[in-house]
């Protein structure tokens, strides 16, 4: 008898011991995210309020969980209740590979009770920073500000503004390039320069196009012009966005005033291709 008492003593202390090396692991109330979606309060300074937002940094108290592509599904250790913010996170001028906050949207903030192993649907909302500077906004709703770059250059069509109800984004008008075996290239600049100051600096663009585009700024340096194509866009036939990021042009140049560009040349072998743009933005501190 007092060795199975002995056993079972020794079996419970065992026991006991496992469960403090090993305690039961915490259940998480989880968060489900579709996506996050910008609102404005003043449309006639931000403009659009279209977005691509594809990626959110998640904070508990303060606490950084983790970076999650969206739509996501988080794990929240909690016991009672937490503040959470999100922060959201785009493609860095296209890249899917390269997520990075962006530094003109707020933060989305709100209250979680803990509910283990329940989830908590969440939709998501931020805006821009008021300190976000709209150094240019173009939505071809009054007129069209860009130009060819190069007049005489006879084979080079123009970024027009077309009001077809099939080829606008919002609104009533967009930007278009169209390209033909006549007319095979495309390189336009907006007519007048926009001011920039150094530090966090993005090019916004919605677009829709068969064929590849880009976007890059003009600026002068002791007198001589210098351009860069920054951002390439590729073949997209559904209205999608990028956030070109340009505050190294700015930096490298020491930009005060730059100007817009954007290229486009026909595919070999195609007889036509289009580009669509619409809501172009350049937006700094």
């Amino acid at each position: 008898m007092r060795a199975v008492i002995t056993a079972a003593i020794t079996a419970a202390f065992f026991l006991q011991g496992c469960n403090i090396i090993n305690p039961t692991e915490q259940v998480p109330t989880y968060i489900k995210i579709d996506s996050l979606r910008v609102v404005s309060n003043d449309l006639n300074k931000t403009g659009s309020t279209s977005s691509k937002i594809s990626s959110v940094w998640v904070y508990a108290d303060n606490a950084l969980l983790g970076a999650y592509d969206l739509p996501a599904n988080i794990p929240v250790p909690i016991n009672s209740s937490s503040f959470i913010t999100l922060s959201p996170g785009i493609s860095f001028s296209g890249l899917k590979s390269f997520q990075v906050l962006y530094p003109f949207y707020s933060n989305d903030t709100f209250n979680l009770k803990a509910m283990p192993g329940k989830t908590y649907y969440h939709t998501g909302k931020v805006s821009y920073n008021e300190a976000a500077q709209f150094q240019w906004k173009e939505d071809f709703e009054t007129g069209n500000t860009f130009l060819k770059l190069y007049d005489y250059k006879t084979e080079d069509t123009s970024l027009v503004r077309t009001t077809d109800p099939s080829k606008v984004f919002e609104g009533g008008s967009s930007g278009y390039i169209y390209l033909t075996t006549t007319h095979p290239n495309s390189e336009n600049i907006n007519n007048k320069d926009i001011p920039v100051k150094t530090g966090e600096a993005y090019i916004e663009v919605n677009y829709k196009c068969n064929t590849p585009f880009e976007v890059g700024l003009q600026t002068s340096k002791s007198g001589q012009p210098y351009s860069e194509y920054i951002g390439g866009v590729k073949a997209n036939e559904s209205w999608s966005k990028m956030y070109i990021g340009v505050q190294t042009f700015i930096g490298t140049y020491s930009a005060s005033s730059v100007r817009l560009l954007v290229k486009a040349k026909l595919p070999e072998g195609a007889s036509n291709a289009y580009v669509l743009i619409d809501n172009i933005k350049l937006i700094t501190y």
